[in-house]
C-alpha cells in the first residue's frame, strides 16, 4: 500500500508530522519525569498512563504514515532506522504488556502494572529528543563547522549526563527527604564517571527509584567511553570523518578502521551478555540470604552486577560487601572479582582474544583459517602487566595486612581477601571490611594500584596498565643502552613511549594540584586521608577511609572535578581545548641538557 502524494505537498506534510512527532516527544519527557519522579495518586497514575498510550500510539502513527508516503521506501527506512526500530520496539511492548507485566509483578511483588511501558517510553522518547536536539544542533553554523574531535565529543557527553542525573536526582521521588544539588551533582558525577565515592548514604538517602537512576547513570559512564563519543562524533559532525576514526581507532585500539562501527556495536552486546550472566551467579549465590525479599534480592543482583562490570562501586546496602548478612560469601565476592576483571580488561583484549580462541577451536577441527591465530602485542601487554599487578598487589597486601597488622578478613581465608583487595583496589571500588582500618602500608599500597588503574578502552580508570608497562620498558631501554624499545619480539614506537610519559606527568600534576586544593580548603584533616580521596576520585576507583562528607561543598565541587578529568584522562582532557599546531617544515639545532 502507498498513498499517492504529489511531490509539492509531501513537505508540508512532513512539517506537520515533524511538528508531531517533536511534540510527541516533549510530552513523554514530561510524562515521563511527572511520573518517576513525583508521588501521583491512583487518578493521576491513571490519567498519565492513558496519555503515555496516547502519545506512543501518535509516534508510531506519524511514523507509519512518513513510510507510506514516501517515494523510496527502503531508503526512508535506512534514514530512519532508528526512529523505525523504536517504533517497532513500541508496537511490540503495546502487545505483549499484559505478559511482561505479569511476569514482572511474579518475580518483582511490589512492582506496578506499566512499568515495562513506562521504561519504553522514557527510553524511546530520551532517544527521540536526543537525535532531535543533535540534528538541530548540526543545523547550526557555529557547531556545524566546527571540527568536533572524540574528545570534545566525550567531555560534551559526559557533562549533559552529569547536568542530566543531577536534575533526577533532586526529584522528590529519588530521596526520602532530599538532598542538596552538590551532593546530587556529586553523587551524579560519580555515578557518571563510574567512580563510587559516596558523600551522602546510598542505601539510606536514595530511594529505589534514586537507586535505580544512579543504576541508568553507572551503566552509562561505563559505556560512555567507546559507544557514546562515537554517538555524538557522528551526528553532531553529520558522521564520522575519517580524522575522528583514527582518533577513535586510537581510543578504542582497534586497527582496522572499517569496523569502528562493529566493535561499538560488540562492546554494547559483551557487555549487556556479561552483566546479565552476572546478575544471574549473584543471585544464586545469596541463597542463604533471608533478609532480602524475592524482588530486594532481584535488584541487589542486577544492580551490583552493573556496578561490577562497570568498576563503579556503588552498593544498595549498608557498608556495601562489608555488611554483616554478606560477609563470608565466598561466591558473591569470586563474582565481583570477575566481573570488576572483566570490565576492567579492555574491550581490544577480550575482542582479540575471543577471535584468537576462535581461530584456534577452528583449525582444531580441520576448517580452514584466513589469519593464523595471534595474541596482538597490545593483549599480551595488558594480560601479562594486569597479572603482575594482581599478583604483586594481593601477595604486598597479604603481607602488610594480614601477616604483620591481623587485620580484618572478612570471614573469607586470608589470602584470598588480599586477592580482592588487590582486584578491588584498581578501580573497582568495593570493600569487604572497613577502609579506615587498613594499615597505613596497605593504604599505600591501594593508592598505587588505584593510581595505575585498569586497561585502555575498558570500563576502569587510572594512568592504564599499558601506559605503566611502556613507562617500564622505556626505562628498561635505558638501563640496558638499547636504541630500540622491545616486547615480544615487537618495537614499539617512540611516539608511544613520549605518551606514556605525558600520562603520567599530566596525571601527577593533576592529583597534586587537587590534593593541595583540598588540602587548603581544610588543613583540620589528615593530609593522607585527603590524598587516599583524591587519588580514588582521580583514578574513578571509589575507595573512600570514610572523611568525604566532612568536605565543605567547595571541596566536594573540587572532587567532581577530580573525578570527572580522571575518567576523561587529564592528557584528554588538555588536548580537547588546546588547539594543535601544524608541524614546523624545519628542525632546530640540536642543544644538549645536563641530565643526572
Amino acid at each position: 500500500m502507498r498513498l499517492l502524494i504529489s511531490d509539492s505537498r509531501r513537505p508540508a506534510i512532513l512539517h506537520v508530522l515533524n511538528v508531531v512527532l517533536v511534540l510527541c516527544a516533549l510530552v513523554a519527557i514530561a510524562l515521563f519525569v511527572l511520573v518517576i519522579g513525583w508521588p501521583l495518586t491512583a487518578r493521576e497514575q491513571w490519567m498519565a498512563h492513558v496519555s503515555t498510550r496516547i502519545v506512543l500510539g501518535l509516534f508510531v502513527l506519524q511514523e507509519g504514515v512518513r513510510l507510506l508516503i514516501h517515494p523510496h521506501r527502503r531508503e526512508h527506512v535506512r534514514q530512519r532506522k532508528l526512529e523505525m526500530a523504536l517504533a517497532v520496539v513500541v508496537l511490540l511492548e503495546s502487545a505483549f504488556s499484559h505478559l511482561v507485566d505479569g511476569w514482572l509483578i511474579h518475580w518483582i511483588p511490589g512492582a506496578q502494572p506499566g512499568t515495562i511501558g513506562l521504561f519504553v517510553l522514557g527510553f524511546s522518547q530520551c532517544t527521540l529528543l536526543g537525535l532531535l536536539g543533535l540534528r538541530a544542533l548540526r543545523r547550526i553554523p557555529q557547531i556545524g563547522a566546527r571540527n568536533l574531535t572524540p574528545g570534545g565529543a566525550l567531555l560534551l557527553s559526559f557533562a549533559l549526563f552529569m547536568a542530566i542525573g543531577t536534575l533526577l536526582l533532586k526529584m522528590p521521588n529519588a530521596t526520602p527527604t532530599g538532598i542538596s544539588w552538590v551532593d546530587a551533582l556529586f553523587t551524579a558525577t560519580s555515578a557518571v564517571c563510574v567512580t563510587g565515592l559516596t558523600v551522602v548514604d546510598t542505601a539510606a538517602d536514595f530511594t529505589r527509584h534514586g537507586q535505580f537512576v544512579i543504576l541508568c547513570l553507572a551503566q552509562l559512564g561505563g559505556l560512555g567511553i567507546m559507544t557514546l563519543t562515537y554517538f555524538f562524533a557522528h551526528f553532531l559532525t553529520g558522521g564520522v570523518s575519517f580524522r575522528n576514526r583514527i582518533a577513535l581507532q586510537d581510543l578504542l585500539s582497534e586497527e582496522n578502521l572499517g569496523q569502528i562501527g562493529m566493535m561499538v556495536g560488540l562492546i554494547v552486546g559483551f557487555t549487556f551478555s556479561f552483566e546479565l550472566a552476572g546478575a544471574a551467579a549473584i543471585y544464586f549465590s545469596m541463597d542463604g540470604v533471608t533478609a532480602m525479599s524475592q524482588g530486594e534480592r532481584l535488584f541487589f543482583s542486577v544492580f551490583h552486577s552493573v556496578m561490577s562490570f562497570c568498576n563503579a562501586g556503588f552498593s544498595t546496602v549498608p557498608d556495601g560487601l562489608a555488611n554483616a548478612t554478606l560477609r563470608g560469601n565466598v561466591g558473591l565476592v569470586s563474582v565481583v572479582m570477575l566481573l570488576v576483571t572483566a570490565g576492567g580488561i579492555g574491550f581490544p583484549v577480550v575482542k582479540n582474544f575471543w577471535e584468537f580462541a576462535v581461530a584456534v577451536v577452528r583449525r582444531r577441527l580441520g576448517l580452514r583459517v584466513a589469519v593464523p591465530p595471534r595474541l596482538t602485542i597490545n593483549s599480551r601487554v595488558v594480560l601479562v602487566t594486569s597479572l603482575c599487578l594482581t599478583a604483586g598487589g594481593a601477595m604486598f597486601i597479604y603481607v602488610t595486612e594480614f601477616v604483620i597488622s591481623h587485620g580484618d578478613t572478612a570471614g573469607l581465608p586470608a589470602w584470598f581477601a588480599a586477592l580482592f583487595h588487590s582486584v578491588t583496589a584498581r578501580t573497582g571500588g568495593f570493600n569487604i571490611s572497613s577502609t579506615q582500618l587498613l594499615a597505613p602500608a596497605t593504604m599505600t599500597i591501594i593508592m598505587c594500584l588505584m593510581f595505575i588503574g585498569g586497561s585502555p578502552a575498558s570500563t576502569a580508570g587510572g594512568i592504564k596498565t599499558s601506559t605503566l608497562a611502556v613507562a617500564v620498558l622505556a626505562l628498561r631501554r635505558v638501563l640496558l643502552g638499547r636504541a630500540e624499545i622491545e616486547a615480544f619480539g615487537r618495537r614499539v614506537g617512540d611516539d608511544t613511549a613520549n605518551r606514556a610519559l605525558a600520562v603520567v606527568l599530566v596525571a601527577v600534576a593533576f592529583v597534586s594540584v587537587m590534593l593541595v586544593t583540598i588540602c587548603a580548603l581544610h588543613p583540620e584533616l589528615p593530609q593522607a586521608e585527603v590524598m587516599f580521596e583524591v587519588v580514588s576520585a582521580a583514578s574513578t576507583t571509589g575507595l573512600s577511609r570514610g572523611i568525604a562528607p566532612q568536605f565543605g561543598d567547595a571541596a566536594k565541587c573540587v572532587l567532581v572535578l577530580t573525578m570527572f578529568v580522571g575518567r576523561i584522562g587529564a592528557l584528554m582532557v588538555l588536548a580537547a581545548f588546546l588547539p594543535r599546531r601544524p608541524n614546523k617544515g624545519y628542525r632546530l639545532p640540536e642543544g644538549r641538557i645536563v641530565i643526572a
